[in-house]
C-alpha cells in the first residue's frame, strides 16, 4: 500500500479495506472488536496519539500499519513469519519495563534478545505477535537523518544509521499512554534534553527538588507555557 499523505492516510485506507474484506465474507459482526481496540486511540485515529506524543511532523506510516497488521492478522487476513508460544512470549512481555524505560537499546539489541519478529512494519516497526492472540507488542525504531559535507564534492549527502534505535515500545494494554514505553532516546524527542524535568521518577530526592523547580520555573513563564522542549504540544499532565 502506497500512501503520499502520512498516517492519516494509512489509517482510512486500512481501516476501509478491512470493512471490505469481512463485509465480502460476510463477517462484519467481527469488526466490533477492532472497532473497541481503534477507539483506545482517540477521536483523531490511530495517527492522534503518536503526533501528540512526537509532534505533527512524523508522518507515521510505519506505526498506523503496525496496528492495523494486528487486526489484519486477528481475523485471518495476514499471515506473519513467526508467532511466538508462551516461554518466548513471558520472557518478552515481563521484560519490557527492565530493557527499554530509559535506556538506549538498537534495533540488533531487540533482535538479539527476543528473537526475530512476526512483522516488521516499513522496515523500522517490530512486531511481535503471541500464540494465543492476546495482543502484539511494537517495538519502534526511528532514525534521525543527517547531513555531512562530501569533502571536495561541493554537496552534503544525507547519511542514515543502518542499526537504529528504539524511540518506543508498545504494549496491549487499554489505553495507549499506559502500554507505551519510552527509551531514554524516545523520552529525549518527546520533552527535549531536560525530559528528566518532566518525568522525574527514578531521580535522587534532591534531583526530584530541582526539577519541581524548574517546573515551576517554566509554568510561571508565559513564553514557556504553551510548548515542551521540542515544540510539542504540553498536556496538563506533563506539569
Amino acid at each position: 500500500m502506497y500512501t503520499t499523505s502520512g498516517g492519516a492516510a494509512v489509517d482510512i485506507q486500512l481501516r476501509g479495506l478491512l470493512a471490505d474484506l469481512c463485509f465480502l465474507d460476510e463477517r462484519e459482526g467481527d469488526l466490533d472488536s477492532t472497532h473497541e481496540v481503534i477507539r483506545r486511540y482517540g477521536k483523531l485515529g490511530v495517527v492522534g496519539p503518536f503526533a501528540a506524543m512526537f509532534g505533527n511532523e512524523g508522518n507515521y506510516v510505519a506505526e498506523v500499519a503496525s496496528v492495523w497488521a494486528e487486526q489484519f492478522h486477528r481475523l485471518g487476513y495476514l499471515q506473519v513469519d513467526r508467532v511466538l508460544d508462551a516461554r518466548a512470549w513471558d520472557q518478552l512481555i515481563t521484560g519490557l519495563a527492565e530493557c527499554f524505560d530509559g535506556k538506549d537499546v538498537r534495533r540488533s539489541e531487540v533482535e538479539a534478545t527476543f528473537g526475530p519478529p512476526s512483522l516488521v512494519a516499513d522496515r523500522r516497526v517490530l512486531c511481535y505477535a503471541p500464540t494465543d492472540g492476546s495482543g502484539w507488542v511494537f517495538v519502534d525504531c526511528y532514525t534521525e537523518w543527517t547531513n555531512r559535507y562530501v569533502t571536495g564534492s561541493g554537496r552534503y549527502e544525507g547519511e542514515r544509521d543502518n542499526d537504529p534505535l528504539v524511540r518506543s515500545v508498545r504494549h496491549p494494554t487499554q489505553s495507549f499512554e499506559a502500554g507505551l514505553i519510552l527509551t531514554l532516546y524516545g523520552k529525549v524527542l518527546r520533552w527535549g534534553p531536560g525530559w528528566w524535568q518532566q518525568q522525574p521518577s527514578g531521580l535522587t530526592e534532591e534531583q526530584q527538588a530541582i526539577a519541581v523547580q524548574l517546573r515551576r520555573i517554566e509554568a510561571a513563564d508565559p513564553s514557556q507555557a504553551l510548548k515542551s522542549p521540542r515544540g510539542h504540544p504540553r498536556r496538563a499532565s506533563d506539569i
